[in-house]
């Protein structure tokens, strides 16, 4: 079902009320950002600032602009229904869920495989080392695939396929055949993680967009706690590591029923006239048409972007200084939030005996609960604080927004990582009273949250046009800074003690300000320089 959304004359301005009306005006096109919205290095967004005579189509606020301006089509993904819009973004989140809490799951049945294949605790966690990295990997093919084939079918088929791994998996006889279906699995449920953004930008408005990423990240994030708590749990009351995968197999099998039932192609090409753009039929055979991609390949040559810009595209975006260092700042980040996540299985079941903290499996599931709660936190303080910033800096610039707000965020959450960390060391180090490590575990689990939304929000605003790319690139940079840390982090703490590993790490987080300063003062130059993509 589309949505109405009111226009305004700018003239008539402040006595908007009266001349709001809900007709569409019949032009074939509709500009995305109207000449009125642009402003140099930002947008518009309040209509009480505008001069002279402009109708733009508001929110129902009656003062917000609607950027992209939404067409007349009811087709068009800006004018669905609420509920569809929801239902869609929870499938692209539960899609985004299923790769992260299948990959952190590992960790939690490596003591029982250690023991099943005969080999060393420490390298039955190689094999969720590498699925970290491939998850990366996988979001550099999935991206470009999606921008010239279509969001919906990728995201079909890379599940149909990622629930075969999963199963592979949860069966592995050996410890060769279990490592191989675990990179497969990160490699093909990975694209839920990187087309989501591009989704999410595909069917909100600029000014729903923070919040949205919030409700995103929320569960995005909490995944990677969600999978391991209830892994641990099992264990304990079964013993047996292959029910743990199973148990990820039916995640992602519940993602490929959200799919099918909800799933529609989100890409709208809003440089074709209303003439131009093709059918799309009605009814279910209509929308799984477009779910497993025959109605993409149909109209690709004249509608989707041809295969080598997407590939250019995806391979400038992170040439662009603006987007390259808030990928960086965010990669420092992100490495620890893995590495204390595959590492705390060995990290809090050794012994007593040995300085460790003797926890069993029903122990470490508990335990998870700390980074999920800070996480939660994390959303509830960013839901609102996010666009407090905002309109604070909007109505403070005569109703003009630039992306560089989003960065205050960062700052906050970077002060709350750095104690965070230190405190985790020493308690580790000091053998401390658990509640030390909660405490640190989770005031760093609420700074990766409200990090990650205003990375993400700053990234979407400064790039609209390639939000598949972004995403890419951004699952890339956690994957990356983070794939490793299994290897080194145990050993290293042996060498140096937790206090000096994880003092280096919070220093580590500190640097990661350097890029976020830099963008501060010079990001609104560094865009008007370089351009967008």
């Amino acid at each position: 079902m589309a949505q109405n959304h009111p226009s305004v004359s700018a003239s008539s301005l402040p006595g908007k009320a009266e001349t709001q009306h809900t007709e569409f005006s019949r032009t074939l096109t509709i500009q995305e950002l109207p000449d009125a919205a642009k402003a140099e290095g930002g947008i518009l967004l309040n209509a009480e600032c505008l001069d002279g005579q402009s109708s733009l189509r508001l929110a129902s606020d009656g003062h917000t602009i609607l950027l992209p301006q939404p067409t007349d089509d009811p087709n068009d993904p800006l004018n669905w229904s609420w509920t569809t819009k929801h239902l869609i973004l929870f499938t692209a989140v539960w899609g985004a869920l299923s790769a992260d809490w299948t990959s952190a799951t590992g960790p939690a049945v490596i003591f029982p495989q250690a023991t099943q294949w005969g080999i060393s605790a420490n390298v039955a966690n190689h094999p969720n080392s590498i699925n970290i990295l491939f998850g990366g990997i996988g979001g550099l093919i999935w991206v470009p695939v999606s921008s010239f084939w279509g969001r919906a079918p990728v995201l079909f088929w890379t599940s149909v396929i990622g629930l075969g791994m999963s199963i592979g998996a949860a069966l592995a006889p050996t410890y060769e055949v279990y490592y191989a279906m675990r990179v497969l699995t990160a490699l093909f449920l990975t694209s839920g993680q990187t087309m989501s953004i591009a989704v999410l930008k595909d069917i909100f408005f600029f000014h729903e967009r923070a919040r949205k990423i919030g409700l995103w990240a929320v569960l995005y994030i909490t995944s990677p706690y969600l999978g391991p708590c209830l892994a641990n749990f099992m264990i304990y009351e079964t013993g047996s590591w292959p029910d743990v995968f199973w148990l990820c197999a039916g995640v992602v099998a519940l993602q490929i029923i959200l799919v099918v039932c909800f799933i529609d192609e989100t890409w709208y090409n809003r440089s074709k006239h209303a003439s131009e753009q093709p059918a799309r039929p009605a009814g279910l055979t209509g929308r799984l048409m477009r779910l497993v991609g025959i109605w993409q390949i149909q109209h690709h040559k004249d509608y989707f972007p041809r295969t080598w810009i997407t590939i250019k595209r995806f391979a400038l975006i992170i040439f662009k200084p603006a987007f390259f260092l808030i990928c960086l700042s965010y990669l420092l980040v992100f490495a620890w939030a893995i590495g204390i996540n595959i590492s705390t299985t060995i990290l809090f079941a050794e012994p007593t005996a040995i300085g460790g903290y003797g926890y069993t499996n029903k122990g470490l599931g508990f335990l998870y609960f700390t980074p999920i709660v800070g996480i939660i936190l994390g959303e509830i303080f960013g839901h609102f604080f996010n666009d407090a910033i905002a309109n604070r800096y909007i109505q403070r610039h005569k109703g003009v927004f630039e992306p560089e707000v989003r960065l205050w965020m960062i700052y906050i959450s970077i002060v709350v990582m750095i104690p965070a960390l230190i405190l985790v060391g020493e308690g580790l180090r000091w053998s401390l009273n658990v509640a030390a490590i909660i405490f640190g575990w989770g005031m760093f689990s609420f700074g990766i949250m409200t990090m990650s939304v205003a990375v993400t929000a700053y990234a979407l605003d400064t790039y609209p046009h390639a939000p598949a790319e972004l995403g890419g690139w951004l699952t890339f940079a956690r994957t990356f800074g983070g794939f490793g840390i299994g290897y080194f982090q145990s050993p290293w703490a042996a060498a140096v003690g937790a206090d000096g590993s994880f003092g280096t790490q919070a220093a580590i987080v500190a640097v990661a300000t350097i890029p976020v300063v830099i963008l501060h003062r010079y990001g609104h130059c560094l865009r008007l320089k370089y351009g967008e993509v």
